[in-house]
């Protein structure tokens, strides 16, 4: 009884830090509905109001279907010493159910290179403004409301953390798609991520387009622009540079034809090591052995616990007289 007293005991001093704490090395990308932003940096009731000021931008016309760009931008910037700020992109501020995604939307990239609602950014010291953009699918034609929101911990990684959203929402009016409106496909879905090394040829799908070029840049260049070459009737390919270390290259394609040119929203693609190959076979009989080892040990140690086996003696046997029981 004392040993199990004391593995309880052992196992709440492990917890015990962790409970009410915030996260300073943050809770990394995903996707998040707006009750993360008051709770999951840290305890919701002891939040303080963030001092950033928060306003969302999108393209005068945003047609169903179609992909189209939403930026969030911060001003008087708070973080913590290492510079982490949480971004969130909301449909609602209920605390549930709003996501972009649980209004229609249909995020294909960010910022950072990937397809969640929620990132975290390093800013530098000292910049006052940072903007950070979400590349989406508009849903069906209607009026739609979205909310930007930002949570951050204290410069000095103490204290209760900040949370703050957009006083205001962004009202978004999605349009029925003109008949001869240049365009990609609704199937086309870009390439978001790639290896060190890999040559990129991006292949596009359109509808009414006649003439396309595209336009790439990087962190560090300024923007290139190179004609698209057409493969078919609505299929259009080009190629980006191979990328020698990690980083993001952007690009858009600006499309011609018998309806007005169209541009569309700037999609990132992230370059990284290649992943680790996992052999799942060995790490199935990896965890095997180990269950088996567990086994054994535990066998072991109830062994030792209940001690040497005792031996009962029920003294000598009494034959009564007449050799009868």
């Amino acid at each position: 009884m004392n040993r199990v007293l004391l593995v309880l005991l052992l196992s709440v001093c492990l917890l015990a830090p962790g409970i009410g704490s915030a996260n300073p090395n943050g809770v990394g990308a995903g996707e998040f509905d707006a009750q993360c932003g008051g709770a999951c940096h840290g305890d919701a009731d002891m939040n303080r109001s963030s001092s950033a000021i928060i306003t969302l931008s999108a393209p005068n016309e945003i047609y169903e279907g179609l992909l189209t760009s939403i930026t969030v931008q911060i001003e008087s910037v708070e973080t913590t010493e290492s510079g982490m700020l949480g971004v969130f992109l909301l449909s609602g501020l209920s605390g549930s159910q709003d996501t972009p995604a649980d209004a229609g939307w249909d995020i294909v990239s960010n910022s950072e290179g990937n397809a969640f609602n929620y990132l975290e950014i390093m800013v530098p010291n000292g910049r006052p403004t940072v903007e950070v953009t979400w590349t989406l699918k508009a849903p069906p034609v209607g009026e739609y409301s979205l909310y930007g929101a930002v949570h951050h911990g204290t410069e000095d990684g103490s204290e209760a953390p900040f949370y703050g959203v957009s006083p205001n929402a962004l009202s978004v009016n999605v349009l029925q798609v003109p008949e001869d409106l240049p365009r990609l496909s609704p199937s086309f879905e870009p390439q978001i991520q790639r290896d060190i090394g890999e040559p990129t040829t991006m292949v596009l799908t359109t509808e009414f387009v006649t003439e396309m070029s595209i336009e790439w840049r990087t962190s560090s260049e300024n923007t290139v622009t190179i004609q698209a070459t057409k493969d078919s009737e609505d299929t259009w390919s080009f190629e980006l540079p191979t990328s020698i270390q990690p980083g993001m290259i952007e690009w858009r394609a600006v499309m011609s034809g018998e309806g007005p040119e169209q541009t569309t929203p700037w999609f990132q693609l992230r370059s990284d090591e290649p992943a680790w190959e996992v052999d799942n076979m060995l790490v199935y009989m990896q965890s095997f052995a180990m269950l088996f080892a567990l086994m054994a040990g535990f066998m072991a140690l109830q062994k030792t616990l209940s001690g040497p086996e005792k031996k009962v003696d029920y003294g000598e046997l009494m034959i009564p007289p007449g050799g009868e029981y």
